[in-house]
């Protein structure tokens, strides 16, 4: 090898010692890399599996021996890695290795052609008619926060004068644009991800951020919380005069324009009745106070508590706040590392739970209100009675799903669908008459419920329970306003909006009251003591539509919500959920419902006689030709789940966790054979058929049966 001849310049040795600096660099990372891989390995690699009959079968052998947490702790070397030895900023390296979108900003893996947040086709560009930066100064008073100076404290871009019907014309221009209206519910609800955010000055002092609004001229905002202060309780009763017409604050909500002795005194705070029957009979029981949750205004609020009402250090939020900012990989492996400390030693404790199919829901509830302590964070071990699978992965995912599943049903009266858009479920407002026959009363229901998803964030399952982004914002204690009423319901917030945008709205001849359901009958609910006798005005509309909200994001279902709250926390801290928003949230626990079957065959192991086979190429050819249903039923059948880990099919697992990647094996054909699907350990025996009309004929037949049941391996 020949070397350059040396030379004096002094750019030469500036270049000879930036490369000695970079080789020196790459050197340590690789060794870096490959000291994390061997830790994985030998951290998990040959631990004892649950039964013999995994050994005899030989699955360990497609099972690399980590972790989920792994895999993301890879993930972020890798990033880190790349960063320093290209000599890039990590968020150039993102450009590179992902593509971020332009609806919610959530950054995809290359290879995927859509946003896994909000299934956003890559190249698609949002096109914003007029778009706006806003940000409000949020300010913290003993008196309330005033409309007018509301109106004063955000900064506008200048809009485009550009009219509506313009932008759309020039959207047809660029490919595959589209227009903040034509956005679909699961865009709308991923784009309000980055609406609002934490931020701590030099003081130490947290404060919410709101990053930009939709709904300009009702800024109003609200959040939930558990336990709220005395303190917070009276600032958000207040009244206050205010020049020459009385002011009246609905918790945080202002009305002008009464006359001083006139309906002043119908529009202030209703108590809220307690029934004392509703207060439970099981865990709940401790939730009876009428104060334990409230609906608090973020001017009032205190930013610096919990969801639960637990106050974070100073330290602690330091911690916490710029982990919101990173990456969402490099969240997760973050909140991996976290939950795997929760566990319970499988040798200290675990829990083994036999379940009969005809009572799952009901065992379900009952055995996650008597989980107690240390036994909130045990291994579970489920068993169906009169079948013969053992758990090695398959039956608790499978138990997961059909819970969650139940949780959803109709006949459960827990939940009802509430968006037909994008099918997301909120708690049903007549659930204690609708579970009058139900063996659990229904507010330890929802504390079970609550449970249910802290296991299920703590187990790493995903399931199909795709609530509505207002429930996944109470849970994290995230600011709710008019804006989150259009993921609700779209034809309400229309006609909320219409209030807003036009005047002499008493000619609709609207009252503070609203018509519900309840035990089967239609009654009126008054939004304000003796509502249905005030009328709503141009004067009162705001005050009327901030009562709306409270009443349906708020006041006809707060003791469930309540209780579900309560239940997730009783399973895992609420600072590790701090670092998400309300989508990232979802994504978590639902997983992906869309499969992409390219990043399945990529990350499929396949046995040596089945590469570069006939067969293999029949079976890809097949998966892409079955209908996204059956593509979930073939899924289910092979994993027990018919939902994608959040790391894709790289983060199928076997049991507590560990990787194990989908596996297709070639077997001897025989006459009339199918398939076989071993779920725990994802995989199928594949014969090897010597047409492609008998594989295809094999599978299909194998899709009409019932995936669910562990009699077969």
């Amino acid at each position: 090898m020949d070397f350059p001849a040396s030379s004096n310049s002094p750019s030469d040795g500036s270049s000879r010692t930036l490369w000695f600096f970079g080789l020196c660099a790459s050197i340590v990372l690789f060794v870096l890399f490959l000291g994390i891989v061997n830790h994985c390995y030998n951290k998990h690699y040959g631990m004892p599996l649950p039964a013999p009959a995994v050994t005899n079968q030989n699955f360990h052998e497609f099972m690399p021996g980590i972790k989920r947490g792994d895999v993301e702790e890879l993930y972020a070397l890798a990033f880190l890695a790349m960063s320093l030895l290209s000599a890039a900023p990590p968020n150039r390296l993102a450009n590179v290795e992902r593509w971020e979108c332009s609806i919610c900003a959530f950054q995809s893996l290359l290879q995927k052609p859509a946003c896994s947040l909000c299934g956003t086709p890559r190249d698609t560009r949002l096109v914003e008619v007029s778009p706006e930066v806003v940000v409000p100064r949020m300010t913290r008073s003993s008196s309330v926060l005033r409309r007018s100076s509301i109106a004063g404290n955000y900064r506008h871009r200048s809009k485009s004068t550009l009219p509506r019907h313009s932008m759309r014309r020039l959207s047809v221009l660029f490919q595959k644009a589209i227009l903040p209206d034509d956005l679909n519910a699961r865009q709308r609800s991923a784009r309000m991800r980055k609406q609002w955010s934490r931020q701590i000055d030099g003081a130490g002092h947290v404060s919410w951020k709101r990053h930009f609004i939709d709904s300009e001229d009702f800024p109003a905002a609200f959040f939930v919380q558990l336990n709220p202060s005395q303190d917070e309780m009276f600032a958000n009763h207040e009244v206050e005069p205010l020049d020459e017409c009385v002011v009246i604050t609905l918790r945080g909500s202002i009305v002008r324009g009464l006359d001083k002795t006139q309906d002043a005194d119908r529009l202030t705070e209703p108590e809220s009745p307690v029934d004392e029957s509703d207060a439970g009979t099981g865990v709940y029981s401790e939730l009876k106070s009428a104060k334990a949750i409230a609906w608090l205004d973020l001017a009032t609020g205190d930013p610096n508590k919990t969801v639960l009402g637990t106050s974070i250090s100073e330290a602690m939020w330091s911690s916490l706040l710029p982990l919101t900012k990173l990456a969402f990989t490099l969240k997760y492996a973050w909140f991996l590392h976290q939950t795997a400390d929760l566990f319970v030693p499988y040798d200290e404790l675990y829990i083994k739970t036999k379940v009969h199919r005809s009572r799952l829901f009901e065992e379900a509830l009952e055995n996650l209100l008597h989980l107690d302590g240390r036994a909130l964070c045990a291994i579970l071990r489920f068993q169906f009675v009169g079948e013969s699978g053992l758990d090695a992965g398959a039956i608790q995912r499978e138990w997961y799903m059909l819970v969650a599943q139940a949780m959803l049903s109709e006949t459960s009266g827990m939940f009802i669908e509430a968006n037909r858009d994008d099918h997301s479920f909120f708690i049903n407002p007549n659930c204690a008459a609708d579970m009058t026959e139900s063996a659990v009363h229904y507010l330890d229901a929802f504390r079970a419920a609550g449970r249910f998803i802290g296991r299920a964030l703590l187990d790493g399952q995903v399931l199909p329970l795709h609530l509505s982004p207002v429930l996944f914002k109470a849970l994290l204690g995230m600011p709710c306003t008019l804006d989150d009423i259009e993921t609700l319901d779209k034809t309400l917030y229309k006609s909320l909006r219409y209030l807003l945008d036009n005047k002499h709205v008493d000619e609709l001849a609207l009252t503070f009251s609203v018509t519900q359901e309840r035990a089967g009958k239609l009654v009126e609910v008054d939004l304000v003591p003796h509502g249905q006798d005030v009328p709503v005005t141009d004067a009162n509309k705001h005050a009327y539509i901030e009562r709306m909200m409270r009443h349906l994001l708020f006041d006809r279902i707060q003791d469930p919500l309540h209780a579900l709250i309560q239940g997730t926390y009783d399973v895992v801290p609420p600072e590790l959920l701090l670092v998400f928003d309300h989508k990232e949230l979802e994504l978590i626990l639902c997983g992906q419902s869309d499969i992409d079957v390219d990043d399945w065959e990529t990350s499929t192991v396949t046995s040596s006689n089945l590469k570069n086979s006939a067969v293999l190429e029949w079976f890809w050819k097949l998966v892409r030709a079955l209908s996204s249903a059956d593509q979930a039923k073939l899924l289910q059948y092979a994993t027990g789940s018919s939902r994608v880990p959040v790391q894709g099919f790289q983060g199928l697992t076997s049991y507590d966790g560990k990787i194990c990647y989908f596996t297709l094996k070639g077997v001897p054909y025989t006459l009339g054979a199918y398939p076989v699907a071993h779920a725990c350990y994802n995989r199928i025996d594949l014969p090897l058929y010597p047409t492609q009309e008998l594989l295809d004929d094999a599978v299909r037949t194998l899709l009409l049966s019932d995936p669910t049941g562990f009699n077969m391996q």
